[in-house]
């Protein structure tokens, strides 16, 4: 079920290391999410049928999750093809709108430094490594930019139709 176009994700962040992609998004979306507590907008959906920016925020959570683990998955070498998962089933039964946001936010910004540790420690081999994710080929390299454009994606729908 995997209609994403990630080059949509790896393209913002052109011309720099992936590791600096990682760690720069971190103060960008803080800025974002100490405007939505400001505005008390956690709870807020743009449209019927969209999630609320709690939901967006455990999806991004999630994501950073699911991408690390295909990081690490694809740069430890196994052999095994990994599956795409089903975003809008995970967003149903994640319990989003029973968190409270300084939760949520504590929660993504510790995730996110944990994730630039561990793009941190791949070396341009490691980085180089190419997996199967569905019908897909990653390199570890490419998946850490995704995880950074993924999230700066999501801020920008934040900036751009819920604020």
């Amino acid at each position: 079920m995997n209609t994403i176009n990630h080059e949509n994700y790896t393209s913002i962040y052109d011309g720099i290391e992936v590791v600096d992609a990682l760690q720069t998004r971190i103060a960008d979306i803080k800025k974002t999410l100490t405007i939505v507590t400001e505005l008390n907008k956690w709870d807020y959906a743009y449209a019927e049928e969209k999630w609320t920016i709690k939901e967006m925020i455990q999806h991004c959570i999630d994501c950073e999750r699911i991408f690390s683990y295909r990081a690490q998955h694809i740069a430890r070498e196994d052999a095994q093809t990994l599956n795409f998962f089903d975003e809008n089933a995970y967003v149903l039964t994640s319990n989003a709108k029973s968190r409270k946001p300084e939760e949520l936010i504590k929660e993504w910004t510790n995730l996110m430094k944990a994730t630039y540790f561990q793009f941190k420690s791949f070396d341009d081999e490691t980085l180089n490594r190419i997996g199967k994710v569905g019908d897909r080929e990653f390199s570890v390299e490419k998946i850490g930019f995704v995880m950074a454009g993924h999230s700066i994606h999501h801020m920008n729908v934040i900036n751009e139709r819920y604020l």
